[in-house]
């Protein structure tokens, strides 16, 4: 019955912070909002994937991205992919310290995010970084804007328009799909 599913279904609000990679978290406006929670991952950079929630621990030293990105089908998200790429990898992964991803839900626009960022810096293709996120947050669903923007994406990376950059710490993550 429909109830039955109901109750099956992953409730995205109660959904906790996802470890992607061993420096990469994936989460929620309630994450974002834990700092106790932040500083025990050792997360020091946080990326926001909204337009509006507050950089809630900005005065506490952590380091914030804001891409301003709303859930729907007009937002480019693409657009922001190298920005905070960057952003992860020069400033969290050089820095030793972790790197929360979240939105509202950390269901969609992070979502993207973290998938693009797999595949950008590991041989992953959008399906396997996809299911390789999903097996790590199963709340996990990209609107189809977003997975369209991922599938364009895979596209330029296969083409070479927009080279990969394969980071040793990370070979053989695309084994564990």
């Amino acid at each position: 019955s429909l109830s039955d599913e109901t109750a099956m279904s992953p409730d995205a609000e109660n959904a906790v912070v996802s470890p992607i990679l061993p420096f990469l978290f994936l989460g929620n406006e309630r994450d974002a909002q834990n700092l106790d929670l932040l500083l025990r991952l050792n997360i020091g950079f946080v990326v926001n994937v909204t337009t509006h929630l507050p950089l809630y621990h900005v005065n506490s030293g952590l380091r914030y991205k804001r891409l301003p990105a709303t859930d729907n089908s007009k937002q480019n998200l693409r657009q922001y992919f190298e920005e905070v790429f960057e952003f992860i990898a020069e400033e969290a992964y050089q820095s030793g310290q972790g790197v929360l991803v979240h939105c509202q839900a950390g269901v969609s626009r992070s979502a993207t995010i973290v998938i693009a960022y797999l595949m950008k810096h590991t041989l992953m293709t959008m399906t396997d970084a996809y299911k390789y996120v999903r097996s790590r947050r199963p709340v996990v669903s990209p609107n189809l804007n977003f997975m369209g923007q991922l599938l364009e994406f895979e596209r330029d990376l296969n083409s070479g328009v927009t080279p990969r950059i394969l980071m040793p710490k990370l070979s053989g993550v695309e084994t564990q799909v």
